[in-house]
């Protein structure tokens, strides 16, 4: 027997539903029930060695995952002769060997609150952090050269760095080499083979200057430059770490295949 519907009493200008609409209905009320949710949840925390920073208003985003990305080698550092703060001659090279440098070029006298001030916080910032990582002072240095040696002299860089030199803490922080050289002449070959840009032409008081700091890995070799607007204390240890998980995929690759894992080139 056939069955057939009536549309007796049915209202004719009166369409049902279609599933676009239902669905579409659904979705909005699905995001209307997370919505509260997805405000009140605060962002997530940074992971690994960047953890130990507080995200600011001035570098308000989340660093990369240590580890998901790659930095190329850009070029090898210069090498050249330095002056450390007791008045001792030595190689740079010998400096950077064999651990992971923040290598950053001041000038004492630098009045720019974004220059010299700025990159100097921010490894003040991150050498008082150190101390709640343990294990990262035998792999991690920081380096600050100045490209004033007329005015930066030896007991110039003792005095300034005094409170870091004599810090009660210093054993359980980041080694930090405060440096200077004997004559522009022997400056002027790192500041090139960095590439740091210093403008003398100016008054003899103020030297200007591009704001740099330079991430070494421990063969020497340049792995990113931060200028203004990157120096975020917690990008610099994320990219810190995501080489210190290269070298240790590289040395358990090397491991497995029987090789022998390749010390640090020495500084020339």
């Amino acid at each position: 027997m056939k069955l057939e519907t009536s549309d007796k009493g049915r209202d004719p200008g009166r369409r049902r539903p279609g599933p676009g609409l239902i669905c579409g209905l659904l979705c909005g009320f699905l995001l209307l029930a997370l919505a509260p949710r997805a405000l009140s949840d605060p962002p997530p925390a940074p992971s690994g060695l960047a953890a130990v920073f507080p995200r600011s208003a001035t570098y308000d985003f989340e660093p990369p995952r240590p580890g998901s990305y790659t930095l190329p080698v850009i070029k090898r550092s210069p090498e050249g002769r330095v002056v450390d703060h007791r008045g001792q001659v030595r190689r740079l090279g010998r400096i950077l060997e064999g651990r992971y440098s923040l290598v950053s070029f001041v000038y004492l006298l630098c009045g720019d609150e974004n220059g010299c001030p700025l990159a100097l916080g921010t490894l003040f910032d991150i050498h008082e952090a150190s101390a709640a990582l343990p294990g990262l002072k035998s792999k991690v240095q920081l380096v600050t050269l100045s490209f004033d040696p007329a005015r930066d002299t030896p007991e110039a860089l003792a005095s300034f760095a005094f409170p870091v030199l004599n810090d009660s803490e210093a054993a359980d922080k980041l080694d930090w080499h405060f440096l200077t050289t004997r004559s522009l002449e022997e400056l002027q070959p790192l500041l090139e083979g960095f590439g740091q840009v210093v403008d003398r032409s100016g008054d003899s008081e103020t030297l200007n200057h591009l704001l740099r700091l330079f991430l070494v890995d421990d063969r020497g070799r340049v792995r990113n430059i931060y200028g203004l607007g990157m120096i975020d204390p917690r990008l610099l240890m994320t990219d810190i770490e995501t080489l210190l998980i290269e070298a240790d995929l590289i040395e358990a690759e090397l491991i497995e295949e029987g090789a022998t894992v390749p010390a640090a080139a020495p500084g020339q």
